[in-house]
């Protein structure tokens, strides 16, 4: 591991989390190792520290991190905001939850992530303790706290699925002054002026595969008085399957904008399957989880703004099917190994500087890695 890149990527933590050195010696260790290797196996990460230490007691060093150090939410979207330079503009958000079980355990995430040039990068998260969806409170308490976090933060709308949806969760939305767009079930009764109550299937019978129609006015979901008050856009997919949008404001840009909601899912494919393996973790405990999501949201968040980089030099190719041969994500990772591979070491320093501030000027750095 070449101790400036580890100097480097250093001095970016401590500006958001507080640790003694060795501890945030370690952190720098892991998403180093996280990004060469593409793994949260600790024991299969320890050989690879290029340090005096021997492998068995890096490895104990891994594991009394996670033991004694507590990352939350909190310092990773601290982190994430000040890669980017987001501090000051509209953010969209993507809400959604990922899960999976290890032996007798499940593990379930709610996640909001910030949707950066076409791309899901972590935020915020909360662990829940049980399976299934999520509620109102779990919600609202991680946008609470990246409120907290973010007081002056401005959120252009927020993107869910169909599991966020609700009476007290749109009412909280809107008391909170956050615009969104929800997808609705089909089955979802709608009273709007003039009509019966009917459910959305009902309403858009007339709708053709391709076709959309936005309702007029405002409607209601439900059939309370007090429902919420809402604009709906219907679209019917080619698969035959009816997309229906609840929009807090107006309701063009709506379906374009429900489209970028797939980056979340994207984002979970990398954490999980398609990029780090997360699966493949022991850890079952909520806070050593959470530490290990902070982590990787750090190593995420340099593989995507060096894969955005790289793209705007060479663009994706676009395969016959119409999607990009390989994700922003994994363009990034391979850049940042050929980076390490070959950079001479101040080089490297240079690179991961530029890396972990705002500045996003990194052409001329990526273009050595080809």
């Amino acid at each position: 591991m070449p101790s400036l890149a580890s100097d480097a990527l250093s001095k970016a933590v401590s500006n958001h989390i507080q640790l003694s050195a060795t501890r945030r010696e370690t952190l720098v260790w892991l998403v180093l190792l996280l990004m060469r290797h593409g793994s949260i196996c600790l024991w299969r990460l320890a050989p690879h520290v290029d340090c005096a230490a021997s492998t068995e007691s890096v490895r104990r060093r891994f594991y009394r991190f996670f033991q004694h150090v507590t990352l939350d939410g909190t310092v990773a979207a601290r982190i994430v905001v000040g890669m980017l330079g987001l501090r000051g503009k509209p953010w969209v958000l993507a809400m959604d939850r990922t899960n999976w079980d290890f032996g007798k355990t499940s593990i379930n995430i709610l996640m909001v992530s910030v949707i950066w040039h076409g791309v899901g990068i972590p935020l915020m998260w909360r662990l829940l303790p049980t399976e299934g969806n999520s509620n109102t409170p779990e919600r609202a308490d991680v946008l609470d706290r990246l409120k907290t976090a973010f007081p002056d933060m401005r959120v252009a709308r927020l993107l869910g699925d169909r599991e966020f949806i609700g009476d007290a969760w749109m009412a909280y939305l809107r008391r909170e002054g956050i615009p969104f767009v929800l997808r609705l079930r089909e089955n979802q009764y709608v009273r709007r002026a003039g009509y019966a109550p009917q459910t959305l299937a009902v309403i858009a019978q007339g709708l053709r595969a391709g076709q959309s129609k936005i309702l007029q006015g405002w409607c209601q979901l439900g059939v309370k008085d007090d429902a919420p008050r809402v604009r709906l856009v219907l679209l019917r997919l080619g698969t035959g399957e009816l997309l229906a949008l609840a929009c807090s404001g107006r309701p063009r840009g709506a379906l374009a904008a429900y489209r970028t909601r797939w980056t979340i899912e994207s984002l979970f494919a990398t954490l999980k399957t398609r990029g780090f393996n997360m699966e493949d973790t022991h850890i079952t405990d909520p806070r050593k989880l959470s530490t290990l999501l902070a982590l990787l949201t750090l190593a995420v968040t340099m593989a995507v703004k060096t894969g955005h980089a790289a793209a705007q030099l060479v663009p994706i190719p676009i395969k016959a099917h119409g999607r990009k041969a390989y994700s922003i994500v994994s363009l990034g990772l391979t850049k940042l190994r050929k980076l390490f591979a070959r950079l001479p070491r101040d080089q490297v320093f240079n690179a991961l500087r530029r890396l972990t501030g705002e500045d996003l000027q990194l052409k001329p750095l990526i273009g050595l890695a080809r």
